[in-house]
């Protein structure tokens, strides 16, 4: 499936009036991108004038150019999921000044269903057709093998094609293709050869990255990436097929963060999304499901139901060798049906239900987040509150969580949450690379506060809660005893009730279980905090043998997850489901 944020060439509507950026692509001739109407697509989006006085909006420009130049000498088309993702990746622009949207994208396939020409071709439209002035496009993989196929296909495009070779030199011995001109070039590099640290790609191609497993392999990420700053419009995109989970941490975490973007969990409008896959959820319940056609037309765009060249039978033909060996089970779902060898644990709270508890307010949409937005908006003031804390020192975040029960004058069932985040100053680029999620637009956007140093400064978080101790009826400060004994021993002195809540099945069991029912009725708003949404969809549990639950901590230098702002939300709720008057944790009703 596709990201829900992807949109077609248009982007937005843009008023026909705004000049467009004048911007030089293959040494020669200036591109004037303007607001109007496409000749090709009939789009009002940013057009450039062609020499035939055609406008031709940028997705139509790249599609055109696979379509009608790189592929006719080969004999090849353009198939339709082909083509959109060329169409979202290139032509999705800014509405205010015509830039593309997308810097990043990543792109899980099947096997065997056409990507090597699709990405053997976008380093050719980058040397010859982009904005970039001296463009430089690399092809990376993980070792010297894999790089020899990245480039392969755009040695084969280019060969085959009569005006390629008129504009292009293909330097097989080193893997290189240079403009003639001198004006760009693309290389191949892999993470087992020489890396330099100077390069500045206006377009990187990651291939395969389920094989990127060393630490080499990470650097080669970071030294592409880091090198695009410097870019007008960079890209930076990975196609690959599912990994085996925890073989390749690197692919791990693009995936999961990949499938944030997807399920709405994540925003993060510059990267693109597009993971082609079966219904993971109906895999795990129904044992026949993987075994079926509508599973591989899923996982397969290229399929013949789709319109594309890849016959049914042939998968079906790996799916019977999978059915007469077991152990090459595992080798199907991975290569014929896209899905990681390990499935990755379903996520306990389910994003749809999650997001649809915002009660009313988006934060996400606003410019700066500021607490008095929902204090005002569900006129919590005054109104009978309880804190939960989940403090930490540098891994994790703090989180403070303001839970309400249901507030007179406002819906009669429905939970409030309010959080609050901390995190330690000199450690958000560390968290970022981490956990793939961006802090530091967090911080900016305002729903995190960063504080100086590498470690937590903890009397951020009591003014915090002396705030709330003001703005609120602050029933009790519930905590976890772990790096918050002292802090609640000097509250309690400023006369703030506070209750050190045990990280237990029996501290934690009926909160968690609570919580955990009341959000699919939407019995919770919480006005779509990124943050808190982020820790939601990361959300795993423990259980015991009594059928007790409580959130489970993901191990801190290894996992990419967090969810501090949900153990602090259970926190609270564990002492506000208990001494809210009337209230049954078992039956979730009010006495009479």
């Amino acid at each position: 499936m596709f990201a829900a944020a992807s949109e077609n060439a248009s982007g937005a509507a843009v008023p026909p009036v705004i000049p467009g950026p004048r911007v030089q692509a293959s040494g020669s001739a200036l591109f004037d991108y303007r607001p109007e109407i496409c000749a090709y697509c009939n789009t009002e989006t940013w057009c450039e004038l062609r020499a035939n006085q055609q406008r031709q909006c940028r997705g139509c420009k790249v599609v055109r150019f696979f379509s009608r130049v790189l592929y006719p000498p080969l004999g090849y088309e353009l198939i339709g999921w082909q083509e959109k993702v060329l169409r979202d990746v290139y032509g999705t622009v800014r509405p205010e000044d015509g830039l593309r949207r997308y810097t990043s994208a990543f792109i899980e396939v099947a096997k065997k269903n056409g990507k090597s020409f699709l990405i053997g071709g976008m380093p050719l439209y980058n040397l010859l057709m982009e904005d970039e002035l001296n463009p430089e496009a690399y092809g990376a993989a993980a070792a010297k093998d894999q790089a020899g196929l990245v480039f392969k296909a755009a040695q084969q495009l280019v060969n085959a094609n009569p005006y390629l070779l008129s504009k292009l030199k293909v330097l097989p011995s080193t893997k290189r293709i240079i403009r003639k001109d001198r004006g760009g070039f693309y290389a191949v590099i892999s993470a087992d050869g020489e890396l330099q640290d100077g390069i500045e790609p206006s377009l990187s191609l990651r291939d395969e990255l389920h094989r990127w497993k060393t630490a080499r392999s990470l650097t080669l990420r970071d030294v592409m990436t880091k090198g695009q700053i410097s870019r007008r419009e960079p890209l930076d995109i990975v196609i690959t097929t599912a990994g085996a989970e925890y073989e390749s941490p690197l692919w791990l975490e693009e995936y999961e963060q990949a499938k944030r973007v997807l399920d709405g969990s994540l925003v993060m409008d510059s990267l693109y999304v597009a993971v082609f896959e079966p219904d993971l959820k109906r895999l795990n319940s129904d044992s026949e499901y993987w075994k079926s056609r509508e599973a591989r037309v899923a996982a397969n765009p290229s399929h013949e139901d789709l319109g594309g060249f890849l016959r049914d039978a042939a998968i079906a033909a790996e799916m019977q060798k999978a059915l007469a060996n077991p152990r090459a089970k595992s080798k199907y779902f991975r290569y014929n049906l896209n899905v990681p060898v390990k499935q990755l644990e379903d996520p306990i709270i389910e994003p749809d239900k999650w997001q649809a508890c915002g009660g009313g307010i988006d934060v996400r949409k606003v410019v700066k987040y500021e607490p008095s937005l929902l204090v005002d908006a569900w006129k919590l003031g005054n109104e009978q509150c309880w804190l939960g804390v989940d403090a930490s020192w540098t891994t994790d975040l703090t989180a403070v969580v303001a839970v309400f029960p249901p507030i007179a004058g406002g819906p009669t069932d429905v939970w409030s949450l309010l959080p609050f985040f901390w995190m330690p100053e000199e450690k958000v680029d560390q968290l970022e690379r981490t956990c793939r999620v961006p802090f530091s637009t967090w911080i900016e956007q305002g729903f995190i506060t960063n504080t100086a140093g590498g470690a937590i400064d903890l009397r951020s978080v009591i003014e915090r809660i002396e705030w709330a101790n003001q703005q609120f009826s602050v029933v009790e400060v519930a905590y976890d005893r772990m790096n918050f004994r002292v802090e609640a021993m000097n509250l309690i002195d400023k006369g703030i009730t506070c209750s050190e809540v045990p990280q237990t099945f029996l501290g934690l069991s009926a909160a968690t279980k609570f919580l955990l029912s009341i959000y699919p009725e939407r019995q919770l708003r919480h006005a779509n905090n990124p943050v808190l949404n982020w820790m939601a969809s990361c959300l795993q549990l423990q259980y015991d043998q009594k059928d007790n639950c409580q959130p489970s901590k993901p191990e801190r230098m290894k996992s990419s997850k967090r969810i501090d702002g949900i153990q602090g939300g259970v926190t609270g709720l564990s002492r506000a489901i208990l001494e809210w008057q009337g209230f049954s944790p078992y039956t979730g009703l009010r006495s009479v």
